[in-house]
């Protein structure tokens, strides 16, 4: 092969994806069939080691809650003191119909408590003379008091299990106190293969299953004895906390242990290591034959996607190469389901965004220029509106007429304030300052009697808004609220911080509005918000401080027909305070 041919065939994209492919999917392969045997143990050896814990502890749990109710049911019977108490604090009596009758009640009682609980076979209350009370229609002599077991049971002054395991008899047996001393000994007897049935599921066949009481003795064991359990169980207390792996009879196991929170007995699980392992040995020709395909698989896959994944990749390049040139409205026409489709349609949607943005700043520059056109019409100051009032001063004050002299340099003031100033924000002061002129006008025309009351923290005084963002609200409240009053009208403008927003209510005791109206008002507002922007009015300002501060913000308004109108407004603490 010569080096004309060489060259782009070692080069080409096609074929590093082919060569690369192939040496990680071959290379992998073979390192998994190395690997993959001993990770597959470890991960097969866990599932088997939670899946048994599980088993283990649920049987553990269902053992412990039968203890739970047996305790429960020995404490009842410890403590009635209307049915138990009298049997066993009145002493022996020849046979009477009251004796009968204490009798019949308690052997009710007891039968009670045992009700659909099979691991119950009797229910017994033991007085100090040997008066037997029980729940169970088999008699009870006391010669059957003397085994053992029951010796123990009923001289023990602890509530607690007592059991011959070799005989399979298992008691629970309680005190019974009255002022601190035993009067009376209640023995459940317990059927031991009920209790120890939990521990008999299938999925626990092939474990050894421990239960040890606080003595350390054996209560229950699935496993041949072997005279050794206590090491076993002194061995399992060295281990760490949750299970480990211990060497017991010659073979190696995995062990887990409870400690049981009622009777303090413990629990110790054995799973035999080859049980952990069994489905772990079936994977060895699996994997040889996975790996095999896996090699073949990558073959082919490699061959086909490499091609198709260039063929793709040309296209795309064509099409850049073409926009380069200055053809904006090139599109890209690749349809796949792979990053290639995905990188397709982005370029689409990015060619898409590129024209919109060029339109958008068109437009922008367009709105620009108006702008910039409207902002030097507006720098033309109106001297001659300035002028034609002072004229008006000069004309009032030769005639002597004060009032008229003191309203047009109010007016004065307060245009040359809103022309002049070219500030968008202003502090509340001088918002204040133009309200204050923008009264005293007013006065002039309303000759009722009204007041303008202020009730400001003093600390926002100095805080920005928006120029004349409350004067619309204070006018809304004088030709809408009080104009009609003859006298006593008041403006109050209420302006407090309350959490981070600062609160602002200007009310009026005028004739007010009714809720309906006041609901149709609101309506207004929003259609007005969405429909058009109004210059003027409570519109205005609710829209101004959405625009400039975000849709949290706002107002609303409350009102009360012949008794007051409050119009209330929100603006943020933090934005006022960087402006």
């Amino acid at each position: 092969m010569n080096k004309k041919y060489k060259i782009p065939i070692l080069h080409s994209i096609q074929s590093k994806i082919l060569i690369i492919t192939l040496a990680l999917t071959i290379g992998t392969t073979l390192v998994s069939l190395l690997i993959s045997y001993y990770t597959e143990i470890n991960t097969i050896r866990n599932t088997t080691e939670s899946y048994m814990t599980q088993y283990i502890a649920f049987a553990d749990e269902r053992f412990n809650n039968l203890l739970s109710e047996v305790r429960k049911t020995a404490l009842s019977v410890a403590t009635e003191q209307e049915i138990i108490w009298p049997g066993v604090l009145h002493g022996k009596e020849n046979a009477s119909y009251e004796e009968y009758m204490r009798k019949k009640r308690i052997a009710s009682f007891l039968s009670g408590l045992m009700n659909q609980k099979q691991y119950m076979e009797n229910v017994m209350v033991i007085t100090e003379d040997r008066r037997i009370f029980q729940a169970d229609t088999a008699l009870v002599m006391k010669r059957d008091l003397e085994t053992s077991v029951m010796q123990v049971a009923l001289q023990t002054d602890r509530a607690g299990i007592f059991y011959d395991r070799q005989a399979r008899e298992v008691y629970y047996s309680c005190p019974i106190l009255r002022g601190g001393d035993i009067v009376a000994v209640n023995l459940i007897k317990l059927n031991y293969d009920e209790l120890t049935a939990a521990y008999e599921q299938e999925p626990l066949e092939e474990v050894d299953i421990y239960v040890f009481d606080d003595d350390q003795g054996l209560f229950y064991t699935n496993a041949e004895l072997t005279g050794k359990e206590g090491e076993l169980l002194q061995k399992i207390e060295r281990k760490e906390a949750g299970g480990g792996y211990v060497e017991w009879n010659g073979q190696r196991w995995y062990a887990l242990s409870w400690q049981h929170g009622t009777e303090k007995m413990t629990t110790v699980g054995l799973i035999p290591y080859e049980v952990l392992l069994r489905d772990a040995n079936a994977l060895r020709q699996k994997l040889l034959l996975v790996g095999a395909c896996a090699v073949l698989l990558a073959v082919v896959a490699s061959v086909y996607l490499s091609g198709k994944l260039c063929t793709n990749l040309k296209m795309l390049t064509e099409n850049m190469e073409e926009i380069r040139t200055g053809n904006l409205m090139v599109r890209s026409n690749i349809h796949s389901a792979d990053e290639i489709g995905k990188l397709s349609e982005t370029f689409n949607e990015m060619m898409e965004r590129i024209q919109m943005l060029l339109e958008e700043v068109k437009q922008k520059e367009r709105l620009k220029r108006e702008a910039e056109q409207s902002v030097l019409a507006t720098q033309i100051e109106p001297h001659f509106l300035y002028n034609s009032i002072d004229s008006i001063q000069h004309v009032a004050h030769m005639r002597k007429e004060e009032e008229i002299e003191h309203v047009a340099e109010a007016l004065s003031e307060l245009l040359r304030s809103v022309l002049t100033d070219r500030n968008e924000f202003i502090t509340l002061w001088e918002e204040r300052e133009y309200i204050e002129n923008y009264i005293y006008i007013e006065r002039f025309k309303y000759r009722g009697d009204f007041q303008l009351v202020w009730d400001v923290d003093e600390s926002l005084w100095v805080w920005r808004l928006p120029k004349l963002l409350l004067q619309p609200v204070v006018e809304n409240a004088l030709i809408h609220g009080i104009s009609a009053r003859d006298s006593g009208g008041i403006i109050q403008v209420k302006i407090y911080c309350q959490d981070d927003y600062v609160i602002v209510k200007v009310m009026d005791n005028g004739k007010g509005m009714s809720e309906e109206k006041v609901e149709q008002l609101l309506a207004d507002i929003r259609k007005k918000d969405i429909t058009g922007f109004r210059r003027v009015g409570l519109a205005n300002v609710l829209s101004r401080i959405r625009l400039i501060y975000g849709e949290e913000y706002g107002g609303t308004v409350y009102s009360c027909q012949d008794m007051f109108t409050c119009v209330e407004l929100r603006l943020p603490v933090k934005e006022i305070q960087s402006r």
